[in-house]
């Protein structure tokens, strides 16, 4: 099934991430065919989200298929580049080495490699059994075989996240990774905006996390979301403030404690397992937060009653939680609630709603979301600075691309003629691309049994991710979108682009 030609080429196959209807379970095929003999690289090797719509009882996860090239045939992977640490990119890892599979080395951050240790711990995997690691940052070169990888850091929700510029002698491609453009990142690197100018003449291609483009402009800055935090805290005029954080986004939790330290508002880390391994992780990367507190307010990291009432009912509770008036005595007259997840906190809302306390959400307030995708205003910037390459879409719904043609044609943004679908194979030299090989799609599901997985092959299913898009975009509101902002651009079409500044964000003690 994944047989090349021996023509030379770059070989681009999406294997998860490129569905029909749903985005996650990243994982892309490299394969460079050269007069000197081939090389393969795998970057990321996530699990699909929504595994129970594929219809196996009993599964666990479902994973891309990239079993091919795990065996020792011509094509077997070299490395696994890994973006970053979410679980749709980085998850399949564990459930593959509990198949019995041995996977080749893999190239990460120092955050994702410690997300990943939990991973091995909570997998009870030994020592023997995990891949290499290679620890890698912006800058770092990883040469293997005739495929040469520049490290460039990318702005999204986590520390240590990653694109890879790709060079071999057939053609260079960005690979994206999750981002934006925003320079506002806390406590860690921004997008490398400035190496992709210096690249913008070598880059032909860019493998592009095309996640948010159904937003215009550009994606809602950290600094906005810190300032809209202080903003609706003050405007509250309530001593307890309950802000509960997505536990993947160890940025949202920097965020918050500013935004409480600012205010001079002390702070109760609360939430349930998943949310304190997460908290220890960023502090274990080097973020202490009793450092940045000082003598200015005090920081608890669990449900002390003891220690809380000292506080005097005046502080913010940072966590993932959904429950509050047990644990605080909640009630309307000195509490509000500032939800900053679309749907993960609804019960939360219920709770809120129950005790007639009143609270802010992302439908009153966007720029509480925090967002690690780039909107079409990202993407319409690094289409200038890299002098229009080919971008080749990911991380989205097949029919967004497919609606957006007409609207990205307008924009002189060049996408691949075709939009591509998992396991569709494309050929590239220099800027050209052709699509050799389309067979269908498939997922292995995961099933455990006295501690070993098993995968059997599911074939991807055309409505599998339907309930996560009736909660995000729809097909229609999708194309009434894009009409929309075409319509916005040939109105104002010949004024002059809006510009950004692209320096890092460099913190300040809040005054």
């Amino acid at each position: 099934m994944n047989d090349l030609s021996e023509e030379y080429g770059l070989y681009w196959q999406p294997l998860g991430g490129n569905n029909i209807d749903q985005i996650s379970g990243h994982s892309y095929r490299y394969t460079d065919i050269t007069p000197t003999g081939r090389t393969t690289v795998i970057v990321d090797l996530g699990k699909f989200d929504n595994h129970q719509a594929l219809g196996i009882k009993n599964s666990a996860a479902a994973v891309p298929d990239i079993r091919a090239f795990l065996d020792d045939g011509k094509d077997k992977a070299s490395a696994i580049f890994l973006t970053h640490s979410h679980p749709d990119h980085l998850n399949g890892i564990v459930h593959y080495i509990k198949a019995g599979y041995t996977l080749p080395p893999l190239y990460a951050g120092k955050y994702t490699f410690m997300i990943l240790e939990d991973l091995y711990k909570e997998f009870n995997i030994p020592k023997q059994k995990r891949p290499r690691q290679n620890i890698i940052d912006d800058g770092s070169l990883i040469k293997i075989g005739s495929i040469e990888a520049e490290v460039l850091a990318s702005s999204h929700t986590c520390f240590d996240s990653f694109g890879f510029v790709i060079r071999t002698p057939n053609s260079t491609i960005y690979h994206s990774g999750d981002m934006k453009i925003d320079g506002s990142t806390y406590f860690r690197k921004s997008t490398n905006i400035r190496r992709l100018k210096q690249l913008a003449a070598e880059i032909k291609f860019v493998v592009a996390d095309f996640y948010g483009i159904y937003d215009d402009g550009y994606a809602v800055k950290e600094v906005t979301t810190f300032k809209k935090l202080v903003e609706l805290i003050k405007k509250s005029r309530k001593k307890k403030i309950f802000l509960p954080v997505y536990p993947t986004h160890p940025e949202m939790y920097i965020i918050a404690f500013l935004a409480a330290l600012k205010l001079k508002k002390n702070v109760v880390f609360f939430g349930n397992p998943d949310f304190y391994s997460y908290l220890k992780r960023i502090i274990d990367y080097g973020i202490s937060f009793d450092k940045m507190a000082g003598n200015r307010i005090k920081v608890i990291y669990n449900h002390d009653r003891q220690e809380i009432a000292k506080l005097n009912n005046n502080y913010v509770v940072i966590g993932t939680y959904n429950h509050v008036s047990q644990a605080f005595d909640a009630n309307a007259g000195n509490c509000f609630g500032i939800i900053t997840a679309k749907t993960f906190f609804n019960p939360l809302k219920g709770q809120l709603n129950a005790h007639n306390i009143s609270f802010a959400d992302v439908d009153s307030a966007p720029e509480l979301q925090g967002f690690g995708h780039g909107f079409l205003g990202d993407y319409e910037y690094l289409n200038f600075i890299l002098n229009r390459p080919v971008f080749i879409p990911t991380h989205c719904p097949v029919f967004v691309i497919d609606n957006f043609r007409e609207l990205a044609s307008f924009m002189n943004m060049r996408l691949l003629p075709d939009t591509p679908r998992n396991n569709e194979i494309y050929r590239l030299n220099g800027d050209s691309a052709v699509k050799i090989s389309a067979m269908p799609a498939k997922w292995l599901v995961v099933i455990y049994n006295d501690d070993f997985a098993y995968l059997p092959e599911v074939f991807q299913k055309g409505t599998s991710g339907m309930g996560f898009l009736k909660r995000t975009i729809s097909r229609r509101r999708c194309q009434k979108r894009f009409k929309m902002f075409l319509h916005r651009r040939r109105k104002n079409d010949g004024e002059p682009r809006p510009k950004i500044r692209h320096t890092p964000f460099i913190y300040r003690e809040p005054q």
